[in-house]
């Protein structure tokens, strides 16, 4: 009970606090919720009670229009079971189950009538009885209508903006106010994951949950139920249990096997007693692991300059046991300071994180890995000393060109760059990698260390293709360089694969010529020969076709067809293999 009465205690101190809604004298505030668009819940909440406040008036105004009072009687502070709850007005159902609940909660003490002046009285001299009954509106909104602290307006048709107030019964003193739109209902879809924790011997589930705190705030949210098979577990409204963080609620389901699955689902409840959307969750004991694994850190390397590169941290982990994990925590000590966070939350699947956050040169430092699990266990792994030292990494050659030079059927490939500066004492070689047709990336090609600044490659090659070039500088101990600019080149095709014609048919009086050829760069197209004669040439047989037909034949003439292809530099493949073809006496029909 203490928890609760400090909770609604803050509750009630952060609407009194924040809310736009206090009248000019900031003594009262006033809310209004509706729970389907129609009907207005209001509650009312004073810091204090002056000899001039009896019992409220609820008014309403429609747009620019004058206030109009709604309530039929005033709306008196007491407790009895004698009251006809017409704050309730048109819904004898909803006063019938209030009155009802009254009964019920007398009889179990939980409560006691108390009359108009008595309440008075007491809620001038802050008597601690009835301050119970104030923190307890906080959190059920049946006890403010019991109490004279609500209203609800059934009476809403039109579909305007309007306004209500709070009156001192009798006057036109207004002591707080509220807007309200036709049609408006708060949005109670706060809570953003769910997720659980199994106890041993089988009894019992921790059902824990997070919410969205601004969405919490500003839709008036009080409490949380919890349903299980649709059942309703908590009697009481569930209020917040983690000091440390506030968005997140937690629900011990004793009751529970936490070797069967079960189905929960969780709603809020707002200050006025209007329940949000329910939000389902599937505890399944599959999904728990029966033994929480660590993270082993395996190995940590520095990886360049100071505040540049930093430090990669490898580490082993069960994959087996991957499919529990939320993810991945990276801490780093710089002895003494403490660990600290230096990572997002790593995808469970990942083993390597770089570091980059600054760390001393030549001092010992700690780094350690978290496993997340689903269930929110934070599972810390043993931390690992490593001195550091970063790596000292050449500075990047510059200004890398080449030319190429045709020599017989190679091509000499002339790479050559500026020359390591002076007073670079940790450039010691340095690397060529190249990217071929063949392959999709680019590899290591001097596998001997290139003491110059340049060097030449020769390729031997038949058809066109482009190659790509970068160097790195490495240092004595093999650290390199970020990589020079990247340089590409063209190289022409020096042979042509020979053309082959797969069928010649007659299509009537004429021949129709088809061939196969593979995709070549630089193809330029194709010549055509019937009779060894030229009939079609390069211009008429682009690289792009595959297909030709000749003029009109004689009937019962054969014919002899031949190929080559030629590329944009001139270079001829070889002559096709010749094929025959006789034109038929009989035409189509």
């Amino acid at each position: 009970m203490m928890r609760m009465k400090l909770f609604t205690l803050v509750l009630l101190g952060f609407l009194l606090s924040t809310k736009l809604l206090l009248a000019q004298n900031g003594n009262a505030t006033l809310l209004a919720q509706s729970p389907d668009g129609k009907t207005v819940k209001l509650i009312w909440f004073l810091k204090n009670w002056g000899n001039d406040i009896t019992g409220f008036d609820i008014k309403r105004k429609e747009g620019l229009g004058d206030w109009v009072k709604l309530n039929n009687e005033p709306i008196l502070p007491e407790i009895s079971v004698k009251n006809k709850l017409l704050i309730v007005e048109a819904d004898k159902t909803e006063a019938s189950r209030i009155k009802g609940k009254l009964f019920e909660m007398i009889a179990d003490n939980k409560i006691q009538e108390i009359n108009h002046s008595d309440y008075l009285q007491k809620l001038m001299s802050g008597d601690k009885k009835v301050q119970d009954i104030l923190l307890m509106m906080g959190h059920d909104y049946d006890i403010a209508l019991m109490s004279g602290f609500g209203y609800i307006d059934h009476t809403v048709a039109s579909k305007t903006d309007y306004q209500y107030g709070l009156f001192i019964q009798g006057t036109n003193k207004l002591l707080a106010k509220v807007s309200w739109n036709y049609g408006e209902i708060p949005d109670l879809n706060v809570v953003t994951e769910i997720t659980s924790k199994a106890t041993s011997k089988s009894k019992g589930i921790h059902i824990i949950w997070n919410v969205d705190m601004d969405k919490m705030k500003f839709a008036d949210v009080a409490s949380f139920n919890i349903y299980r098979q649709g059942i309703r577990l908590n009697q009481t409204p569930i209020l917040r249990t983690n000091n440390n963080d506030l968005s997140e609620f937690m629900w011990y389901d004793k009751s529970a096997n936490s070797d069967n699955v079960s189905q929960y689902s969780i709603s809020a409840e707002s200050i006025l007693g209007i329940e949000g959307i329910i939000k389902s969750y599937t505890y399944n004991p599959e999904e728990h692991a029966n033994e929480y694994m660590a993270a082993e850190v395996k190995e940590i390397t520095s990886l360049g300059y100071y505040f540049k590169e930093g430090i990669n941290i490898k580490w082993s982990f069960p994959a087996e046991s991957e499919k529990f994990l939320k993810g991945f925590y990276v801490e780093k000590n710089n002895m003494p300071d403490g660990y600290k966070r230096t990572s997002p939350l790593l995808d469970p699947t990942t083993r390597t994180f770089i570091d980059k956050t600054p760390s001393p040169v030549s001092t010992y430092i700690s780094m350690r890995v978290i496993a997340v699990y689903k269930d929110k266990t934070m599972f810390i792994g043993l931390g690992r000393l490593y001195n550091y030292f970063p790596i000292a990494e050449p500075p990047a050659p510059q200004s890398l060109k080449l030319k190429n030079v045709k020599e017989g059927k190679k091509i000499a490939i002339k790479l050559y760059w500026d020359p390591a500066m002076d007073g670079d004492t940790i450039t010691n070689y340095y690397k060529v990698y190249m990217e071929e047709p063949s392959k999709n990336d680019f590899y290591l090609l001097t596998e001997k260390p290139i003491r110059n600044s340049y060097y030449t490659h020769y390729i031997e090659h038949t058809n066109a293709s482009v190659y790509k070039f970068y160097i790195t500088a490495a240092s004595k101990g093999n650290s390199e360089s970020l990589t020079s600019d990247t340089v590409s080149i063209q190289i022409p095709s020096t042979e042509l694969p020979t053309p082959i014609i797969r069928n010649v048919f007659p299509d009537e009086d004429k021949a129709v010529i088809q061939w196969q050829y593979p995709e070549i760069t630089d193809l330029k197209g194709f010549r055509l020969y019937q009779d060894k004669i030229l009939i079609a040439d390069e211009k008429e047989l682009t690289k792009d076709k595959r297909e030709f037909t000749s003029g009109e034949l004689e009937i019962e003439s054969t014919h002899e067809y031949t190929i080559i292809a030629e590329s944009e530099n001139n270079i001829e493949s070889q002559v096709s293999l010749p094929v025959e073809i006789t034109i038929p006496k009989t035409r189509k029909k």
